[in-house]
Formats: C-alpha cells, sequence, structure tokens
C-alpha cells in the first residue's frame, strides 16, 4: 500500500507524528553507564516496526521519508550501540527504497550508521555492502546528462557518506570495490557550483588525503599510507587539473577557499607532485579570456603557480585563486 492520502499538517499527516517522537529522543539523554541497558532502547526497538511501515507506505512521498530518516536518526543517537537490532533490517530496507525511488535521505542516514557503528569491527562488512549497494544507483543517477547539477542534494549526502567511512573506517573502505566507481564520481562532482554539494565532495577529498596522512602511530597506517598513495597516483593530477578548471572557469569566488583547502592538504601529503601536478595543469590552460583577449601572460602564470606551491596558509591559497579567476572573467 503506497501513496496513502493525507493533509498536510493535519491529525492525518504522519509527518507531524515523526517530528514529534524525533523531538523527544532528540531531547533525552540521560547518562548511562558501559553495560547498563538504555532506558529508551526497548522504545525504540517497539518503535521500529512503525516506522518500518511507515517507510514502505509513503514511499514515494520524498517529505515523509525526509522526516521518517530524521526521526530514525535521533532514535539511533539517542541509544547509540544499542539500537544494533534494527541496524540490519534498516540496511536492507533503506537500500531497497533508494534503489526504487533514489530519495538522498537514506544516503543521510546511512552516514549516521556509519558514524555510530563503523566502529565495531563486526558491522563494518554490513556497513560496506550497503555503500557497494547504494553504489550503482547513484552512479547511474548522477551520470545522466546534467546529473549533477540536478541532484546536488544526492552529491552532498552521497559523499558525506564516503566521508563518514573515510573518518571511521578507512581501511576496509579504501579497499571496497565501490571506491573507483566514488573516486570518478568525485573528480566531476568537484566542479560542481552548488555550494553545499561541492563541499561535501572536497571534504571527502580532504579526509581521503588525511587518511594517508594522520595518526602515524596507528597500527593500519601504513596500510592507509599505500591505499592513498595508489589512489593518487592513478588520480591525483586529474583532481587538481579539474579543480583548477572549476575555480577558474566555474565556481563563484566565494567557494575558492574549499578549493584552497583542497590543494593546502595535498601539498601537505605530496608538494612536489602537488607542484607538478598544477604545472602541468597551466601549461595547457587557455590564456584568452572569453572576449578572445589575452588574459594572462606566462609571468602571471608563474607567479601564481609560486604563490600556490608555496603557501603555508590556506588563506594566501584562496587570494591566489580569486585573483587569477579574475583574469578570466
Amino acid at each position: 500500500m503506497e501513496n496513502v492520502p493525507f493533509e498536510k499538517n493535519t491529525a492525518g499527516d504522519p509527518v507531524v507524528w515523526l517530528d514529534r517522537l524525533a523531538t523527544v529522543f532528540r531531547n533525552v539523554n540521560p547518562n548511562v553507564q558501559n553495560g547498563e541497558q538504555h532506558p529508551c532502547q526497548e522504545v525504540v526497538m517497539e518503535m521500529w516496526p512503525t516506522l518500518s511501515q511507515t517507510f514502505q507506505k509513503y514511499s514515494s512521498d520524498l517529505r515523509v521519508m525526509e522526516h521518517c530518516c530524521r526521526c530514525l536518526r535521533f532514535a539511533v543517537r539517542c541509544v547509540h550501540q544499542q539500537s544494533a537490532p534494527l541496524l540490519s533490517p534498516l540496511v536492507e530496507q533503506i537500500v531497497s527504497l533508494y534503489a526504487t525511488h533514489g530519495h538522498s535521505c537514506f544516503l543521510y542516514l546511512g552516514s549516521i550508521l556509519v558514524d555510530e557503528y563503523a566502529s565495531e569491527p563486526g558491522c563494518v562488512g554490513g556497513l560496506l555492502a550497503m555503500l557497494e549497494a547504494f553504489t550503482q544507483p547513484t552512479f547511474i543517477l548522477l551520470t545522466q546528462p546534467n546529473g549533477f547539477r540536478d541532484h546536488p542534494d544526492t552529491v552532498d549526502d552521497w559523499f558525506r557518506l564516503c566521508a563518514r567511512f573515510l573518518q571511521r573506517a578507512p581501511v576496509p573502505f579504501l579497499q571496497c570495490g565501490a571506491v573507483n566507481t566514488i573516486l570518478e564520481c568525485g573528480l566531476q562532482a568537484c566542479m560542481l557550483d552548488h555550494k553545499e554539494a561541492n563541499s561535501a565532495v572536497l571534504k571527502f577529498f580532504q579526509d581521503l588525503v588525511e587518511a594517508g596522512r594522520k595518526q602515524e602511530d596507528q597500527p593500519d597506517f601504513e596500510t592507509r599510507r599505500t591505499l592513498v598513495d595508489t589512489i593518487f597516483n592513478t588520480h591525483g593530477e586529474a583532481l587538481v587539473a579539474n579543480l583548477v578548471t572549476a575555480a577558474v572557469f566555474i565556481l563563484p569566488q566565494y567557494m575558492h577557499h574549499d578549493v584552497a583547502e583542497t590543494f593546502f592538504q595535498i601539498m601537505q601529503y605530496d608538494r612536489p607532485k602537488f607542484c607538478l601536478w598544477l604545472e602541468t595543469k597551466l601549461k595547457v590552460l587557455p590564456t584568452k579570456n572569453s572576449g578572445g583577449v589575452d588574459a594572462v601572460s606566462r609571468v602571471e602564470l608563474v607567479e601564481f603557480h609560486k604563490t600556490v606551491t608555496q603557501a603555508e596558509r590556506t588563506k594566501e591559497i584562496t587570494r591566489a585563486l580569486v585573483d587569477f579567476s579574475r583574469f578570466f572573467s
């Protein structure tokens, strides 16, 4: 049974009740000691069948689905890993619904589950299976003509989900079968003129760099470093080239900071390679502006390269990108 009719903001509107329930879970924060059962755990488990039915009944209604996911978000956040019994059926249902309807709120809810459960080794396999099941419909949606531009919420939630994996379970994520598809999407999505979506994509790439650079004292560091090295040797040059194109020709100046931060992180990881990749891109950059007039000289290209590659702070790179992009406006 789908498309159950109701009047918005009345007692028959499921969103009214979902929001009330979400408010309860959002504001109940008892002090629970290790080993103690959370007082809301039984309530969450009793509530799940009703929420599951809501998912099925209103699956084509984006508004209801968003509020149902929001309610589950606060329920999971409330009891944390004591919501484990609903993890498997919840993942199974949102994967199925996403494949059918493509609502990006299911990706967002998936990122909450990763945040809560990826630290548990026994849950990582199931979460990765969820990610891989999400990957194909996402890739199909975004690679349609104008797919990235027409679905910025999907780009935003998709790359937030991937960033959560990098933060919580980097090695399993970097070894999973979906990672190359995710990177290919990211290389295109980093040129999207949409603030939240673009920011999520660049945060993903920044977290990718950090996965190969931070926490050197951890036992998985060498594995992480090797995996990130392989990715950057394959995709690093294209990433830098696309970001230069984005900053110079596509993105408004107020979005240059995230590009600058990504450049800065890459330089922290491997400055010599970044210098080479940036030089390679600048050599093939069109030197005429939109009016067909010479926009930038070789001296100005060299100066831009020098300013960026010698920068010690993100702010310096941001200023250089803003000034450089003005040559082409």
